[in-house]
């Protein structure tokens, strides 16, 4: 994936971004507009506040198409202590924590501390979200029933998710997964979520994908035409 990852420096921080994996939430042109601003090139200015704050924006990047890496000796950001799946509301899964994503024949993707995973089934950057939410008119509340039978414990573990061929996302190790708006709540150490969009018990899977003939092409980080199609939908600015 490192092909189309851009960098940022200065010398007290790096700053990464991965345009196939952004899905415009803005948390960095809200928080920090200084330093984030789509309408100028570059569009990233890493000097243009200090490197605690630039961090600081960058660990509420949802999608982890933004990362940093400190050059002056200072602390790195570190996972959650409990990884968590949200699900957002006729939107993706935003995931965090220490986590491994896996195509179906078990090749890592990624090794991450931020994601946000397509459940509509329309991505074409799947497993990843690429906004295709947004234009198939997905509609789902993200509200999770309260459930699951592990009590809240703090772990260090990595979290493995495996976006199996042609169906759900397999979830393996303790994690918590909370409803949008915090509504729900289910605690486990396995899950299958729904991917293709279309369970009729989300955010897990019922099956609904083999009714419909769901179909997965997993992105291979080799930039493909689904990933050029994503790059063009991106503002010009965030290509370069």
């Amino acid at each position: 994936m490192d092909n189309k990852i851009r960098h940022y420096s200065d010398e007290e921080i790096d700053i990464s971004f991965d345009a196939r994996r952004c899905i415009h939430a803005e948390e960095c042109v809200h928080g920090l507009p200084v330093v984030f601003e789509t309408a100028r090139r570059p569009w990233v200015l890493p000097n243009a506040a200090s490197a605690d704050a630039i961090a600081a924006v960058i660990t509420k990047c949802p999608s982890g198409a933004l990362h940093y890496t400190r050059r002056d000796g200072c602390k790195a950001e570190t996972a959650p202590e409990q990884p968590t799946i949200a699900p957002v509301a006729d939107g993706p899964l935003y995931v965090r924590g220490c986590v491994q994503l896996r195509s179906a024949d078990g090749n890592v993707i990624v090794d991450d501390m931020r994601l946000a995973l397509c459940r509509c089934g329309q991505s074409r950057n799947k497993p990843f979200c690429d906004n295709s939410h947004r234009s198939s008119g997905f509609k789902d509340s993200g509200v999770v029933t309260n459930g699951g039978g592990r009590p809240e414990t703090k772990t260090t573990d990595v979290m493995k998710i495996t976006a199996s061929a042609n169906g759900p996302l397999l979830v393996e190790g303790p994690f918590v997964l909370r409803g949008a708006g915090g509504v729900g709540r289910y605690d486990g150490a396995q899950a299958e979520l729904c991917r293709c969009g279309g369970s009729r018990n989300k955010p897990f899977c019922d099956g609904t994908h083999q009714e419909i003939g769901f179909r997965t092409e997993e992105t291979s980080g080799t930039g493909g035409a689904a990933d050029n199609e994503h790059q063009k939908s991106l503002p010009v600015s965030l290509s370069q």
